[in-house]
């Protein structure tokens, strides 16, 4: 009886030890407390429940991550339907991420740390990658600058099934933060317009594009020219 007791309290202080959210540096299923965030972070991961800030941007146990490789829609954006009706879609775009990981615990793998101090993360839930997810949902862009070429795929399937943004047009989010008339939102700090302007990538013809991974080019991104794209869609050498 004696040994039964013990094994009850000791899972007991077991479930009062471990937080709601925190970090593991191995993957493992264990939280961290606040105090190892630091510790944790430097090894790569941070696991925890996750509020959303906007379609791209997450924030856990008070750190913001930016998802690694996909550009949503921002949340102040709008966008049109096939019908050509103006639609909040930068709105939607965040309402369907926060359904999307409900009260979930979120994995994210740390790839980078970008210029306004953000982790940028390959993130999971349930053992579905969120980033891939966006794309194919049609709430987020490959960002194919910043390695998110390996999404063009699910990008062309969700520009095919017109799922989410790919229903109507609207202008790419790297364009739209571009514009000072539009207003900022809270996950993406406007960029300087000056430092885009200067990467100075120029691409004689498509194929020159492709050979270097950049097609397809949407406008706003480097690279991109009018001459490029001969349907005047927004996208030169798509094919």
């Amino acid at each position: 009886m004696r040994r039964i007791e013990k094994a009850i309290l000791f899972l007991l202080l077991s479930v009062v030890n471990v937080a709601p959210s925190g970090l593991t540096p191995s993957g493992s299923s264990l939280l961290f407390p606040s105090g190892s965030i630091s510790l944790a972070l430097a090894q790569g991961s941070l696991v925890g429940r996750a509020s959303v800030v906007d379609g791209d941007t997450l924030e856990i146990q008070g750190t913001r991550v930016r998802l690694w490789g996909v550009d949503a829609v921002e949340s102040s954006q709008t966008c049109l339907d096939a019908a050509g009706k103006v639609w909040p879609c930068g709105r939607r775009a965040a309402f369907a991420l926060a359904d999307f990981l409900g009260f979930r615990t979120v994995s994210c793998t740390r790839r980078d740390t970008d210029r306004y101090g953000r982790i940028v993360a390959v993130c999971s839930v349930g053992g579905v990658e969120i980033n891939r997810w966006l794309v194919e949902q049609g709430w987020a862009l490959a960002y194919v600058r910043y390695g998110g070429g390996v999404y063009l795929e699910a990008q062309r399937q969700a520009q095919q099934a017109r799922r989410g943004i790919w229903q109507g047009s609207f202008t790419p989010p790297w364009e739209y933060r571009h514009n000072p008339a539009n207003p900022p939102t809270a996950g993406s700090p406007r960029p300087s317009v000056t430092r885009e302007r200067t990467l100075g990538v120029y691409y004689r013809n498509c194929a020159e594009a492709r050979a270097a991974g950049a097609a397809p080019i949407y406008r706003g991104q480097p690279g991109y020219r009018p001459g490029l794209d001969r349907d005047g869609d927004g996208v030169a050498c798509e094919r």
